[in-house]
């Protein structure tokens, strides 16, 4: 009750300072004359030409309105007279719009007492004012001042409302929703907001004032996890503000922030960048520089943070900062958010120090205003030990999270994730500060706690949340402390939960189906794993179309998609539950054991798993005879610089992504140094002892290493070229595993394997090339009838099926290489299924929102037989071949390798896969697959039968530029 206190003595100064301006105003009242009946006509004109005004669209044109009503009421009443202050808070509404918060404060608080001397005729006008001044407190971080307020004022708008619709009410409990959310109350935030929601929703037609109300929705859902719900409030509040709001109102930025912050935790920054700019122009065009339009900014710096361009980050923070800063004061929610984000970048661009310092700063402000338990005091410290860690200060680091802790478990439960998670880095902190034995404890009970929490969201049907993410961060930390401690059991199980994708998840659904007891229930299993993927599909969808402000119709089109989609997960759950309820926990729920891993390696093979982190790189090099477990402090950010120059170096973002280029394209200009530094932060000598001498290495990575096929690292040279290097593909058989589970899966080997059927689709009906090289994958051609097409593939696919010889084949090409003619084939009477054609990206065609493949276009079909409509496919194929571009690349909602076609076959139940990176040249492209598969028709394993083919290319130069690393590298192979 103590923090109250304040607050009585303030409202006891006020009544003082209100009774003697009333003493004041009754006397001037008693000797100027009331207005005229006309006098009084044309003020309340007045009045409603001003307040018919949208005060968000045009705030200076709303205050002229008001200030010249306010003119004009002067000298009808005398100074200090309630009608007077009563006019002059719509000022504090002008005020807080144009960015005077400090200003809009000191009027609210002068006419307040003005306003109460008027007595019950003007109580509702001093309600509203109240209102206003709750949510100046909430933007000056004054919370615990708002909650109060808020309450008292949802009381008496409730009390005087009469049942009636009315737009007081629901900002009352609107306004007591954001001090809710921001103790921490998420559900009761949450409930209090959907009221306030309801209640506009009461009118004929929603005041236009309810659009931010309407916003802080998603937001709080978001903010709690809810990622699914948190999307799909998006799309309705989007639904809503484009059909109350004209285009272009500034409150339409509200929601694109919101869609930001969605995007940015979904791990897409470069999409959550656009969007937050769009917020930052819509914004910065009816308020100019305001604390409104300068705080989507600080969305735009945390975008760029992540994508590692960290000096734009910086300057944009600190510009926010400033202009925030002077708006607000130094010690303001949004001014501290800036700053946060600011350490961010500056952290991020390796100035740790300075990123302390900012960060010691907030807490201090925040510690100066906020009660303890407020969640922004118990992150900021989060943060700050973080830094710490970074700097090496274990004591300061370690004292910052036991507070942190502390102030937790005074609020949070055991299992809160983000307890979770603090545990765990306190565990790795210890460890590095000589408490070996306490650390271990630590972390293995937060450990066992996060492994339940995943059980029983993924139980669910869920395939990707908020809370799902940040269980992940939390299992980096648990990595970190392992390592730290040399526990290689321990760091291998965690370092399954950092390498955990959506190819992953692919390899395991389809694996739990086909060890399913009885083919019935599998069948079961996949109609609930189906719903699950089109819900994830349908809200990646979502986003994008919203994003990007696509027509309404199209976009409830996938709202009904997706409840109907609901729909069915909750059917078949409750079914699967019923009926096999050991299946109704998804596969991979209980992490690979080191010694089955072991166990599963053969003697001729070495596994390498690479687990990318914000603190470093952990590398365990494991075989049926030894081990050895090593970081480096590489990060994220590290190492995907790296593999960005070395693809870049391949001929950049163009080589990748144009349909048809001229053959006298030049070669690219290799970037040897970041082969090199890849290849020296892979296999340090204790990775390099282990592998050394194994013909076959097993690859498993996460984040940008799963983008790239490390055929093409190299040792450092002096005089490095292409001619002299010594490229890893030269040394060892490599296989990327898309899980670690993929080890335990029964393996073909070739003398045991069958080859029933062969079944083949590509050469789509297109146009023709002309004299251009055509390559696999489209940029510039925006229909797929545009697309050239490919004369080197009919010839590949004939030559394949000759070099198998399988019993049963169909070869379909031409106007026969339909997606009818896919969806009819029996796709699972063939051991190899392979597609020879265009492979593109979302984006890369007008409409298309997920990878795919081209097929000939025929009605009803549009020709894009896309990932989605690949998982819907069924497949028994031991080996899949994707002659086609960008085959192993990221999907519309997981930019990690794998994440799109490959990931779709994997799951529709493609064992292995021949896979591609990048732009594939369509005669490049057909000379490994048929030199692949001639090998693996006389007999080879298919990845031992790559190598060959790629080695042959590199040193035997069949055609022009075979032995350039774009030509003879894209393809990997990926499966058992």
């Amino acid at each position: 009750m103590r923090r109250h206190v304040g607050l009585a003595a303030a409202a006891t100064l006020s009544m003082l300072w209100f009774q003697e301006a009333a003493a004041g105003a009754v006397s001037a009242m008693a000797e100027v004359a009331p207005p005229s009946v006309a006098q009084r006509a044309k003020l309340e004109r007045m009045k409603k030409a001003a307040d018919d005004l949208d005060e968000g669209a045009d705030p200076a044109a709303y205050r002229k309105a008001w200030e010249d009503v306010l003119a004009y009421a002067a000298t009808l009443y005398p100074p200090g007279h309630p009608e007077l202050a009563w006019i002059e808070g719509e000022l504090v509404t002008a005020d807080y719009l144009q960015g005077d918060i400090k200003g809009a404060l000191a009027r609210a608080e002068r006419l307040a007492p003005l306003l109460e001397a008027g007595g019950a005729a003007y109580r509702d006008r001093r309600m509203e004012l109240a209102n206003g001044q709750v949510v100046i407190l909430m933007t000056l971080s004054e919370h615990d001042k708002a909650r109060k307020l808020a309450a008292e004022v949802l009381e008496w708008r409730i009390a005087t409302s009469r049942g009636e619709p009315s737009s007081n009410v629901a900002a009352a409990y609107s306004n007591l929703a954001n001090a809710e959310f921001e103790f921490g109350n998420f559900d009761k935030a949450i409930e209090l907001v959907r009221k306030a929601n309801a209640e506009d929703r009461r009118h004929a037609k929603i005041p236009v004032n309810a659009a931010p109300r309407f916003s802080n929705l998603p937001v709080y859902l978001l903010q709690s996890g809810r990622l699914e719900e948190a999307v799909e409030q998006a799309r309705i509040t989007q639904e809503t503000l484009e059909a109350i709001l004209p285009a272009g109102h500034p409150f339409l930025a509200i929601n694109l922030n919101t869609l930001a912050r969605i995007l940015l935790t979904l791990g897409r920054p470069a999409e959550a960048e656009a969007v937050a700019r769009k917020a930052v122009d819509i914004a910065v065009a009816r308020f100019g520089q305001s604390q409104q339009a300068v705080s989507y900014m600080a969305m735009v710096s945390q975008a760029l943070t992540a994508q590692g361009k960290t000096r734009e980050a910086i300057d944009i923070a600190r510009e926010a900062s400033a202009i925030l800063t002077n708006a607000l004061g130094p010690d303001a929610q949004r001014t501290l958010i800036a700053r946060e984000g600011e350490a961010d970048a500056v952290a991020a661009s390796g100035d740790v120090p300075q990123a302390i310092a900012i960060q010691q700063d907030v807490v201090a402000a925040r510690d100066a205003k906020l009660p303890p338990f407020h969640r922004d005091r118990i992150i900021g410290r989060d943060r700050l030990s973080t830094l710490l860690f970074r700097r090496g200060d274990m004591a300061a680091a370690a004292a910052a999270q036991r507070e942190a802790q502390k102030l937790r478990g005074a609020t949070f439960p055991a299992d809160d994730v983000a307890t979770l998670t603090g545990e765990a880095r306190l565990a790795a902190i210890e460890i590095r500060s000589g408490d070996r034995a306490g650390g271990l404890r630590r972390v293995e009970a937060a450990g066992q706690l996060l492994d339940e929490r995943l059980a029983r969201l993924r139980a669910t049907g869920a395939r990707r949340s908020g809370l799902e993410i940040e269980i992940r961060a939390a299992y980096g930390w648990a990595l970190d402390a392992a390592v730290a401690a040399g526990d290689e059991a321990l760091a291998f199980r965690f370092a399954q939960r950092l390498l955990d994708s959506s190819a992953g998840r692919a390899v395991r659904d389809e694996l739990a189906r086909s060890t399913a007891r009885d083919p019935r229930l599998g069948e079961l299993l996949r109609r609930r794993q189906d719903a699950a993927i089109e819900l994830e599909a349908l809200l990646d969808r979502q986003l994008r179309l919203a994003g990007r402000g696509a027509d309404k119709a199209l976009i409830d089109e996938v709202a009904l998609q997706r409840k109907a989609a609901a729909g069915r997960l909750a059917d078949s759950s409750a079914a699967l539950a019923a009926q096999a309820p050991e299946l109704a926990t998804p596969a991979g729920a209980v992490p690979l054991a080191l010694d089955q891993a072991r166990a599963a390696l053969k003697s001729e093979e070495a596994m390498l798993v690479a687990a990318a982190g914000e603190r470093g790189l952990t590398l365990l090099a494991i075989s049926s005879d030894s081990i050895a477990m090593t970081t480096s402090p590489a990060t994220t950010q590290d190492v995907a610089g790296l593999v960005a120059r070395l693809r870049d170096g391949l001929g950049g973002p163009a080589a990748q992504t144009r349909a048809a280029l001229a053959d006298s394209r030049p070669a690219s200009a290799f970037d040897f140094d970041a082969s090199a530094r890849l290849h020296e932060l892979l296999f340090p000598a204790a990775i390099r002892k282990v592998v050394a001498g194994k013909p076959r290495l097993l690859m498993a990575s996460n984040a940008s290493l799963t983008t790239l096929p490390f055929a093409l690292l190299a040792p450092r040279q002096d005089a490095p070229s292409l001619a002299r290097a010594r490229w890893l593909i030269r040394d060892h058989v490599l296989v990327t595993l898309p899980s670690l589970y993929s080890l335990t899966a029964p393996r073909t080997t070739p003398g045991s394997r069958e080859l029933r059927g062969f079944v083949a689709i590509g050469a789509p009906d297109l146009a023709p090339s002309g004299t251009a090289m055509a390559y696999r994958s489209a940029e510039m051609a925006r229909k797929v009838r545009d697309l050239p097409s490919l004369p080197a593939t009919e010839p590949e696919l004939r030559t394949v099926a000759q070099a198998l010889a399988a019993p049963e084949q169909s070869i379909l090409t031409g106007k026969l290489a339909t997606e009818a003619a896919v969806r009819e084939a029996d796709l699972t009477r063939a051991s190899v299924l392979a597609f020879a054609t265009h492979g593109l990206m979302a984006g890369d065609l007008d409409g298309l929102d997920e990878p795919a493949l081209v097929m000939t276009p025929a009605a009803p079909d549009d020709g894009l037989l896309t990932a989605s409509e690949i998982m819907r496919l069924r497949i028994a194929a031991d080996w899949v071949i994707l002659s086609a571009c960008n085959t192993a690349a990221g999907g519309s909602s997981d930019d990690s390798g794998l994440a799109g076609i490959a990931r779709a076959f994997l799951y529709a139940g493609g064992r292995n896969l021949l896979a591609s990176h990048w732009a594939v040249r369509d005669d490049a492209a057909a000379y490994l697959s048929v030199e692949t598969v001639r090998r693996y028709g006389r007999g080879a394993d298919p990845a031992g039968a790559l190598r060959k083919a790629m080695l042959r290319m590199i040193d035997g130069k069949p055609f022009d530029g075979a032995d350039q690393p774009v030509n003879w590298a894209p393809f990997v192979f990926v499966g058992r």
